[in-house]
């Protein structure tokens, strides 16, 4: 605090603001020579307090389909680091160390850039439908990541040209190929360490089911729906695991409760379009598309359903017919194909609930197995290949 107080000249600071020296005294009486405190070490004190690296957020953007696309925003970000943002970013660090004040003014932007960053990864994670490889953890990655976007940002403010857009993308691109696991082939290792849950939960959070269903799909993307457990969600969530078996006795009780208010989206605009009588087969490509973004938008807790239908079905019965009750994905089409075989645009060679069967199903596995697609890519294969058996035959 003393060297920035040195650094810095009244005059600078009054010009600076267009302000007056009375003004400046006026705000900040007195004289430190004397023994007191006050003029420019008061105002070096308050600046302190309220320090800040002018870091807002990021642009929203839509989820990277892959890798690749996951590249542009961290470039992007390194880029707000050496045009300034990191400048104020290792002045903070410094001033922030033994400043108590300056620390906990710049926590949020920090915890903001995080965040952000973290998120930039969990959806490139996301894309890939796989898991982050053990034992590294989401958190860790995004650490690593956003450590070699400090130290890089640095060597190009001290040194310009030396680090380019091309090359973060390239690293980027390398580090989330290294981290992530596409096939989950970690499922079967070592849990990873449990953190104590807070002795007490704080069952007055304006909404603790938000907070386990985050926390759930944070620990998806970590560690794969295997290895998580009522316990490691109860953690990260802060809460007892009692409690949170009186909420959810069960993950896939979790995952239907933050998958159901997209699936009603999903037969919402179905309904619309039912009401509104959009031709069938327009209506088809419409549902098959918003069902397409629902298993996207939701890759870690879609992937999850689709694990625990597969693997729990012997063992816990009952979570079939927890899934089949609340997220039955052929329920959004059998109503299109039965109004389109009262009309004779679809034949009726198989039932209608098989054909619903067979489109949703192909729309949840391609969604899941080739995340480069669009929503709209991954309707128009299936359709491609399946509407020609959907579709009445033209003579």
């Amino acid at each position: 605090m003393t060297d920035l107080a040195r650094s810095m000249s009244i005059s600078a600071v009054v010009d600076g603001a267009g302000l007056s020296h009375q003004t400046f005294h006026n705000t900040y009486p007195g004289n430190s020579r004397s023994g007191g405190f006050g003029g420019k070490e008061a105002f070096v004190a308050d600046l302190l307090e309220n320090l800040t690296v002018n870091y807002s957020g990021t642009a929203p953007t839509d989820p990277p389909a892959g890798v690749l696309d996951a590249a542009a925003p961290v470039t992007a970000l390194f880029e707000d680091l050496t045009s300034g943002l990191m400048r104020r970013r290792l002045i903070a660090i410094l001033l922030a160390a033994d400043h108590e004040g300056a620390r906990k003014a710049v926590v949020p932007e920090f915890e903001r850039l995080d965040a952000d960053l973290r998120t930039m990864v969990g959806q490139a994670i996301q894309a890939q439908g796989g898991s982050v490889r053990q034992p590294m953890t989401l958190t860790s990655v995004t650490t690593v990541l956003g450590a070699a976007l400090d130290g890089l940002a640095l060597r190009e403010m001290l040194t310009p040209g030396s680090v380019s857009g091309n090359e973060i993308a390239a690293a980027t691109t390398s580090i989330l190929r290294w981290a992530i696991d596409p096939l989950h082939t970690d499922r079967k290792a070592v849990e990873p360490e449990q953190t104590e849950p807070a002795e007490s939960s704080d069952a007055l959070r304006p909404d603790l089911e938000a907070d386990v269903i985050a926390a759930t799909e944070t620990l998806f993307v970590d560690n794969g729906y295997f290895l998580v457990t009522l316990a490691d969600i109860a953690a990260a969530a802060r809460i007892r695991v009692d409690d949170l078996r009186r909420l959810f006795p069960s993950k896939v009780d979790i995952i239907v409760a933050g998958l159901k208010p997209e699936f009603d989206r999903v037969l919402r605009l179905r309904r619309a379009d039912e009401r509104l009588g959009v031709e069938p087969t327009i209506a088809l490509r419409r549902t098959l598309t918003a069902l397409a973004e629902f298993v996207i938008d939701n890759r870690a807790m879609s992937s999850g359903m689709l694990l625990a239908l597969s693997f729990e079905q012997f063992q816990q019965p009952s979570t079939v017919t927890t899934v089949l009750e609340n997220l039955y994905l052929p329920s959004a089409v059998v109503p299109i194909l039965e109004r389109g075989r009262e009309i004779g645009v679809f034949s009726e060679d198989a039932p209608a609930l098989e054909a619903a069967i067979m489109l949703t199903n192909n729309i949840l596995f391609r969604c899941l197995t080739r995340p480069s697609e669009t929503a709209t890519e991954v309707a128009l294969g299936v359709l491609r290949i399946l509407m020609p058996g959907v579709a009445t035959r033209t003579r």
